[in-house]
């Protein structure tokens, strides 16, 4: 649903985490917005616009030259990012000539915590990169990657929220309280299993494709568990989020042994989200094996099918079996998981 007036903007496309990959048109305001809120909770702990920083991402997220975790420096200007990139393939010696130009890190909590147990683990020092923050988002932080991460690299690790459809939700201050940027973004909440809170978000800017009550389909905790009455301890106005715990990607073991973060192989349906070739998709794993399960779109064809199996096979490391199925059976809440066991769905 585009407006038929729409401002000039951009596409953004999620990386189909939920085994749907879905494009929103967001206007160059809601664009600025995002920015702004980003810039300004760098400067929060001390960062500053055209600070370089090493990103350590899914290779899907920022190219397709590369098919393990990596990482990469970068200005952080929003306009013309100078990058330069080293594939880490999970290895620290490969990718710490990269960190140590930055000033401070970006990257899944999963990828952050991967680079610092390997650090350690090569007796290195890794305050020795002089990063004044570890900037944590796309996934949950778990407590004790926070732990590791500070004290391998010996700096606050900051989390942050949001989404591609909706920009930055909420990103931490130096008391560990999460602040939402409500001049750009509404966040409201509704009761989910548990005593957590489902949240749904509105864009307040973006008049081009306007999502108003988003349900993203992301937990927090009650926002009553957030320093007690609500008042944080920095000083600032802006109101509190209650920490997501409901985004983080599963450790996926693969047939062959090798583990990866279940958020990389994801990326690869971003561009197809975008063509129109994949409507949703699952990775169904078997004890030899793994099963590609498509619902097509309406520009798959054969051709669509040879090269998404290359570019899994380079994702995974091993060939799939893809299948085209009509539809996926919702399970649980009703949220589609991107990679499950056959025993889970009743296969095994």
């Amino acid at each position: 649903m585009v407006s038929s007036r729409a401002p000039k903007g951009l596409k953004a496309a999620t990386s189909g985490s939920s085994g749907t990959p879905v494009t929103v048109y967001r206007s160059h305001l809601s664009w600025a917005h995002a920015h702004a809120n980003v810039f300004r909770a760098w400067h929060w702990h001390g960062l500053e616009v055209g600070d370089r920083y090493a990103y350590l991402w899914g290779s899907r997220s920022i190219g397709p030259a590369a098919s393990s975790p990596t990482a990469r420096t970068g200005s952080s200007t929003a306009s013309a990012a100078r990058r330069s990139r080293s594939t880490a393939n999970g290895r620290a010696r490969s990718t710490t000539g990269c960190a140590r130009l930055a000033r401070f890190a970006l990257g899944y909590p999963s990828a952050l915590t991967q680079f610092a147990e390997e650090v350690r683990a090569l007796g290195r020092d890794g305050r020795a990169l002089g990063w004044k923050a570890a900037i944590s988002t796309a996934e949950v932080l778990r407590p004790h990657q926070r732990e590791t991460i500070a004290e391998v690299f010996g700096c606050p690790v900051v989390d942050s929220y949001g989404c591609a459809e909706a920009g930055v939700a909420g990103f931490e201050c130096e008391a560990l309280s999460m602040h939402v940027p409500i001049e750009s973004v509404v966040v409201d909440e509704i009761p989910a299993e548990g005593g957590q809170r489902e949240i749904l978000l509105t864009d307040l800017h973006n008049y081009t494709q306007p999502l108003i009550r988003y349900r993203v389909g992301d937990l927090v905790e009650p926002r009553a568990t957030v320093n007690g009455a609500g008042a944080c301890a920095c000083g600032r106005a802006l109101p509190l989020l209650g920490r997501p715990f409901g985004r983080a990607g599963d450790t996926l073991e693969l047939p062959d042994g090798r583990r990866m973060n279940a958020n990389q192989p994801s990326y690869v349906f971003k561009h197809h989200g975008k063509a129109g070739t994949v409507r949703e998709y699952q990775f169904v794993q078997f004890p030899k094996s793994i099963e590609l399960r498509i619902v097509p779109g309406p520009a798959w064809t054969d051709e669509v099918r040879g090269q998404l199996g290359g570019e899994v096979r380079e994702a995974l490391g091993l060939e799939v079996e893809i299948r085209v199925v009509e539809r996926f059976e919702r399970r649980g809440r009703g949220k589609h998981r991107d990679f499950v066991k056959a025993e889970e769905i009743g296969e095994g």
